[in-house]
């Protein structure tokens, strides 16, 4: 208990002491009593307010210290930062220094580098060019070749077509003389030959086999011989047959090329009685104008009187291949 509520309770046990103290005297003595009481507690509240506050001031004052410190420490940081900012000026200005000198010469490497840009980019584009002329030839070239290829190739088709053609008409050649030579068997090879020149089979028969002198009538033994060239021609229907007739130079010019285009005409004549179709005969008078031998003789001219039956293959397909 503090000093202020002692003093109030001895007053009043002092009051009461006396014995006699009226009721109104006891209560003022009361509210005296609440008075001080309350006012104790003021102060009392005040005093704990007080301390509170010398703690604030305490920790203020630490604080202002720390504060203090800190800032002789920002001070001194503040000094070094300082220096060390004036020695990044003098860096600055001499790297500015050395900058400026280094953009001078970057200035003049610039336009050198520019200028050698431009050149590389100028004969760059002259050799796009020359490649692109280069493509341009070498696709004409491909095309070309292609073309070329594409020609070869029908070309070989072709000659393979030819050769196939050629050696079909060769074998069919081949099988017309075995049956020829089988067909005009038992005849005077003197009368009757059978003989192949140039891709032709040549069938030359005598004037003693096929007429009698001076006259165009084919006589019996003839008329069989053809009957039998017939038979073989009528088995080969894609041979061509060409007839030709010749005299020796006895007489005269006109009489001598009538005479072997009329032979020639009856020889037609009867091989077409004998089954060979017209359109594939042509009768023609050579005249005396191509001996086999010189009219020197009897036995010579006896040779010139004859009539030729050229036998060729049809040429037509070859012919259309050679276009």
């Amino acid at each position: 208990m503090k000093i202020n509520d002692l003093l109030i309770s001895a007053a009043i046990v002092a009051m009461l002491g006396t014995g006699c103290v009226s009721t109104q005297k006891y209560k003022d003595m009361q509210t005296a009593r609440d008075h001080f009481k309350a006012q104790y507690e003021n102060e009392r509240a005040a005093g704990q307010e007080n301390e509170e506050l010398k703690g604030k001031v305490r920790q203020y004052e630490n604080q202002l210290a720390q504060a203090k410190n800190n800032l002789e420490q920002q001070k001194t940081e503040l000094t070094i930062l300082r220096n060390y900012n004036e020695q990044l000026n003098a860096q600055f200005d001499a790297a500015a220094k050395e900058n400026a000198a280094l953009l001078s010469q970057y200035s003049v490497d610039k336009r050198a580098f520019e200028e050698q840009v431009a050149a590389s980019y100028e004969e760059l584009r002259r050799k796009q060019r020359q490649l692109e002329g280069l493509e341009g030839a070498i696709g004409e070239q491909n095309t070309n070749l292609e073309s070329m290829r594409s020609d070869l190739m029908t070309r070989e088709q072709r000659v393979a077509e030819l050769e196939r053609l050629v050696a079909e008409k060769q074998a069919q050649m081949d099988a017309l003389r075995t049956s020829l030579n089988s067909a005009l068997r038992g005849f005077n090879a003197t009368d009757l030959s059978v003989e192949e020149r140039n891709g032709r089979i040549y069938v030359s028969m005598s004037q003693n086999l096929l007429f009698k002198s001076g006259s165009d009538k084919v006589e019996a033994n003839g008329t069989a011989a053809l009957g039998k060239l017939a038979k073989a021609l009528n088995d080969n229907p894609d041979i061509e047959v060409i007839v030709e007739g010749h005299t020796d130079n006895a007489g005269g010019v006109d009489y001598n090329w009538n005479l072997s285009t009329s032979r020639a005409t009856s020889v037609v004549k009867i091989l077409a009685i004998n089954g060979v179709l017209p359109h594939r005969m042509i009768a023609s008078g050579r005249g005396m104008h191509h001996p086999v031998v010189p009219n020197s003789s009897e036995a010579n001219k006896a040779k010139n009187r004859r009539t030729e039956i050229i036998l060729s293959p049809n040429l037509d397909k070859i012919l259309d291949l050679t276009k």
